[in-house]
């Protein structure tokens, strides 16, 4: 029987592995589709998401923060972007956890809106610092859609899984 203080020793490692896995997909992708479409991959966003269903605001904000400072440095190489990303997707997950968590059907639209709001997020503070200049056609067309039908498949896929390792008794 799993209690809230042993998902707390296994959850931020598990969101580590969930962040090195979410790359190597995204990087396998861009290989299959030959660059010509970006889907990433948000196993960590997944993970994120079933791990406010039990864990503390405190405990998954400071996890969110740590990990966007270590894919900012992994992968980046500019720090910022998803060290601010990261945190305000978590803290809008916790905004609609009312909402959210009631079944798997309004989390599979939840995860839309978090995926959604990221890479928004994400753009916007890249647009902001004049570290990326990207068309609306191209941002929707080319990365966005492909992003959210990518997750929805993971969602689909790793949905029970996730919800079983983060389940309290």
């Amino acid at each position: 029987m799993l209690t809230k203080d042993t998902v707390k020793y296994y959850a931020a490692p598990s969101f580590f592995i969930l962040m090195l896995l979410d790359g190597q997909f995204t990087r396998l992708l861009e290989n299959w589709s030959r660059n010509y479409y970006i889907a990433n991959a948000h196993l960590l966003l997944l993970g994120l998401m079933c791990g406010c269903m039990v864990l503390s605001k405190r405990y998954m904000m400071i996890t969110a923060v740590v990990l966007g400072l270590l894919f900012d440095m992994y992968y980046v190489g500019i720090l910022g972007i998803y060290t601010v990303a990261l945190p305000l997707s978590v803290w809008l997950m916790y905004a609609l956890a009312d909402t959210l968590y009631r079944n798997v059907f309004t989390m599979f639209f939840g995860m839309i809106i978090f995926v959604t709001f990221f890479e928004l997020v994400s753009l916007g503070i890249q647009m902001l610092f004049k570290l990326a200049d990207v068309s609306d056609t191209f941002f929707i067309s080319r990365f966005l859609g492909p992003t959210l039908l990518i997750n929805m498949l993971l969602f689909i896929i790793f949905i029970f899984p996730f919800k079983k390792l983060f389940v309290i008794k």
